[in-house]
């Protein structure tokens, strides 16, 4: 029997909650829970699914999970796909088949389109999180033109009016900053070529501005920052040079971070533009201030600095080493 054969010893679950296309796992896994009422871990032991699998970070499927893991995740596809009656092949399309480092920290996955889950309120279709929304690189809904909003994480199923009345207040926000921001083309060009080649898992090496672009975005830290969406955007706007000093700071060794002296975080050839408070949206809304925030930066990154140093002396005072792509690889600090 292979992993995938799953022994009908339970009925197919009553509420058969499919995922839906560019779905990811853990959107999918979660309204099925919600759809029961029940957690995740409470819903996998009704499915007889190895109970330790459900605090795993299964958004990659078998490539995420450590070796003595992966034969459990694929009886697992077989299992959840018995009980919501589809093809192995539709759970396993869930999953991201990429570098772990790419991925946003697991407790951070939480970002959608406004628009397009207002949308989906409106006509009956589920409110889904895509698989593209997950990863660092992302920041904006291709369908709408609109920057990603971090989504309300209720207790319990969240009231449609609930939503909907935040939903109405996320897209005033998204709007704004879409509207308020001059976006470079060629920059939303290779965020939409790299993404694409990121979910193909394509090992294909872009040639050019492309490839700095991917190298710059790919597992990019701005996750750090109060607000992530905002930083990405303006990284890729006319103004985009703002951003130059926060990539520098968590870029620094311990030793090498600046003191009193912050000249080492202004970005080279500075323009007028670029100032502790830069302006943005000239000419196309009224303009609004977005600021460094640099006290929230230097605490972030001191932050990260421990704990990467505490990870590596625990690691050399037990003798022990994880090994590159291994589950939790996919966030520096979660």
């Amino acid at each position: 029997m292979t992993g995938r054969e799953h022994k009908q010893e339970s009925e197919p679950l009553a509420l058969r909650v499919r995922p839906q296309a560019d779905e990811c796992f853990d959107s999918w896994i979660e309204r099925m829970a919600l759809a029961h009422d029940t957690t995740r871990g409470v819903l996998f032991q009704h499915l007889g699914i190895d109970a330790s699998l459900a605090s795993l970070d299964l958004a990659r499927g078998t490539s995420g999970v450590a070796l003595e893991h992966q034969f459990a995740v694929d009886q697992m596809v077989g299992q959840l796909a018995w009980a919501v009656q589809v093809e192995p092949e539709q759970i396993e399309s869930t999953f991201l088949d990429i570098d772990g480092a790419v991925l946003l920290p697991r407790r951070l996955r939480q970002y959608g389109c406004a628009r397009c889950w207002q949308e989906a309120i409106r006509d009956g279709r589920p409110r889904i999180i895509r698989k593209e929304w997950i990863l660092r690189m992302s920041w904006r809904c291709r369908l709408h033109d609109l920057p990603l909003s971090k989504l309300p994480v209720p207790d319990g199923a969240p009231d449609d009016q609930y939503l909907l009345t935040w939903l109405s207040g996320a897209l005033v926000g998204a709007e704004s900053l879409r509207w308020g921001l001059d976006y470079r083309g060629a920059m939303i060009e290779r965020n939409e070529v790299c993404l694409d080649m990121l979910i193909r898992h394509s090992r294909r090496r872009l040639k050019g501005r492309k490839q700095d672009y991917l190298d710059r975005f790919r597992a990019n830290a701005f996750h750090f920052a109060r607000d992530r969406i905002a930083m990405l955007a303006l990284a890729h706007s006319h103004a985009g040079r703002g951003v130059w000093g926060f990539e520098r700071l968590l870029a620094l060794g311990l030793a090498e971070r600046p003191g009193r002296n912050l000249e080492s975080l202004k970005a080279p050839k500075p323009t007028k533009r670029l100032t502790a408070c830069w302006r943005v949206g000239q000419g196309r809304a009224p303009h609004r201030a977005f600021e460094a925030e640099l006290l929230d930066v230097l605490l972030a990154y001191a932050h990260l600095r421990e704990r990467r140093d505490g990870e590596t002396l625990a690691r050399a005072r037990f003798g022990h080493f994880r090994t590159f792509g291994s589950q939790d690889a996919s966030a520096v600090a979660m």
